[in-house]
């Protein structure tokens, strides 16, 4: 009811709206598409842990303010909408009507990496010591990730370390948040094509510049509709996007943990793709350079949610209950065999060695068998890599292959 919510929650529901936000700052269509793809990408475990990480959030950063568990919606549409959200709050905090939490939680300078660079005759050149006010994204980055792998930090700590997790390693896949341009016009760099004007604004029009128009693009070239729910607007965009960039495709271009490298990927798109000379100032860029533009954003969009997501799997994959091997992924059970959807007469139960840990993990269709992790009977995805002849085979490879959990009956 809502008269038993505080005057303060109410103002922020009216804010940033339940079941449909919309409006806030990639931008929050590119976040949440990320942020939708690393969902779909994360087991079903992942997903859970990562629920409670959320809803444990200070209640003073409203991170978790979204989450209605009162409406009639489903809890994994409402979860996936969560999770969507809280790769934007690192920009619904920049509101300073929220005064308290703007200043606890709010870090503009975590946004952005701290490259600066000069371009000539297409070409580009780093500058080192350059005496400029760089970002910090690249290093809270593997803050973030320290924080949420480390046992001792609460489930507080770790909600805020997340939610920014997700908007940084989001926002350095939109190649302008990596690096700022120096030139005669911006001796002290362009902050990242925001001083790069595209269109002045007028008293009626607003006007926009080459970082804006980059961080917008999906939402500009496929526009929210009839004021549709994220889950409406936003799920049919990202399944097109996972299935034009399948993430069998994109895993050797993961790169997890090494976020360097994922901001200098985005450091070579300024040279020869952002920065060119289909595009000038106080001019709207060139249907063949919004054409390109709408290509590369879309792929690193699907590129930052596999890396997120898989990232998340590794740091949070449930322990298996075996004392000498508590991330093993290979295990020897009993299972039926061919595999099979539908239990056939040649099926029989065949000793095998099974993958617990397969690729695309919650994406595609498998049998699964329960394991007990820490005292719970939980059910496991597997891939059978090989069936043994009889016991006495699955034995032998157990022991010369050091496979702990095994179960022979």
């Amino acid at each position: 009811m809502i008269n038993k919510l505080s005057l303060r929650t109410v103002s922020v529901l009216l804010t940033i709206v339940i079941t449909c936000t919309y409006g806030f700052s990639w931008d929050e269509v590119g976040h949440k598409l990320s942020a939708s793809i690393a969902w779909q990408h994360m087991t079903p475990e992942v997903r859970a842990t990562v629920f409670k990480i959320l809803m444990s959030a200070p209640e003073d950063s409203d991170l978790n303010v979204v989450y209605n568990a009162f409406n009639s919606r489903s809890k994994s549409i409402k979860k996936h909408e969560l999770f969507m959200y809280a790769s934007t709050w690192s920009d619904v905090i920049r509101n300073r009507a929220f005064e308290v939490r703007n200043k606890k939680y709010n870090h503009s300078n975590w946004h952005y990496a701290d490259i600066f660079w000069m371009q000539k005759d297409g070409k580009g050149k780093i500058l080192k010591n350059f005496n400029g006010s760089g970002g910090l994204a690249i290093p809270q980055l593997y803050l973030f990730e320290k924080t949420l792998r480390d046992p001792n930090k609460n489930d507080e700590e770790k909600a805020i370390a997340l939610a920014w997790f997700l908007h940084v390693g989001g926002d350095i896949h939109n190649p302008l948040h990596n690096a700022s341009r120096v030139t005669n016009t911006e001796p002290k760099g362009d902050q990242g094509g925001n001083l790069f004007v595209l269109r002045k604004s007028t008293p009626d029009r607003r006007g926009f510049n080459l970082h804006s128009y980059w961080d917008s693009i999906i939402g500009n070239v496929i526009p929210r509709k009839h004021d549709a729910c994220d889950s409406a607007y936003l799920f049919p965009i990202a399944r097109k996007m996972m299935k034009k960039y399948p993430y069998k495709k994109m895993q050797t271009r993961l790169k997890l943990g090494n976020y360097k490298a994922w901001s200098m990927e985005g450091y070579e798109f300024l040279k020869n793709q952002v920065y060119t000379s289909e595009i000038t100032r106080n001019h709207i860029p060139s249907k063949k350079y919004r054409k390109k533009a709408f290509t590369i954003a879309r792929e690193q969009i699907a590129l930052a949610g596999y890396r997120l997501g898989e990232t998340l799997n590794k740091i949070f994959k449930p322990k298996m209950a075996t004392a000498a091997n508590p991330t093993a992924c290979k295990i020897i059970r009993n299972v039926l065999f061919p595999v099979s959807k539908r239990r056939k007469p040649k099926q029989k139960m065949r000793l095998a060695l099974l993958d617990i840990c397969p690729p695309n993990k919650g994406l595609v269709a498998r049998p699964m068998t329960a394991l007990m992790v820490e005292g719970k009977s939980i059910m496991y995805e597997y891939d059978v890599i090989r069936v043994f002849k009889d016991m006495n085979e699955a034995k032998h490879f157990a022991k010369t292959n050091k496979i702990t959990d095994t179960n022979y009956k």
